[in-house]
């Protein structure tokens, strides 16, 4: 139900590409610098991260991606790791055409 899987995979292929874009996206989703975001931002880390902005980001991510994430995915993406964890599930799902 929830597996549209459109990821190309030449938009993700190295893992520090794939950090940079998602930090961007979240920059400009919480209205800050990239450069204000570390590796390892989470929602704690973050003061900009509230549950609104989380949701947007979520649309976002989704949006550039063309993905659609799972229930248990959105509530686990709570740190820039854990968003490309999930990123990275959707590219290999996507790879093995499941």
């Amino acid at each position: 139900m929830w597996n549209m899987i459109l990821i190309d995979s030449n938009d993700l292929d190295q893992d520090g590409d794939l950090r940079d874009r998602v930090r961007e996206l979240m920059a400009t989703t919480f209205l800050m610098d990239s450069s204000e975001l570390t590796d390892d931002v989470d929602q704690k880390s973050c003061a900009r991260w509230t549950s609104l902005y989380h949701m947007m980001l979520l649309v976002v991510l989704e949006e550039e991606f063309g993905i659609e994430f799972a229930m248990d995915e959105m509530t686990s993406m709570t740190s820039l790791p854990n968003i490309i964890a999930a990123l990275k599930k959707h590219r290999a799902t996507a790879a093995s055409g499941s």
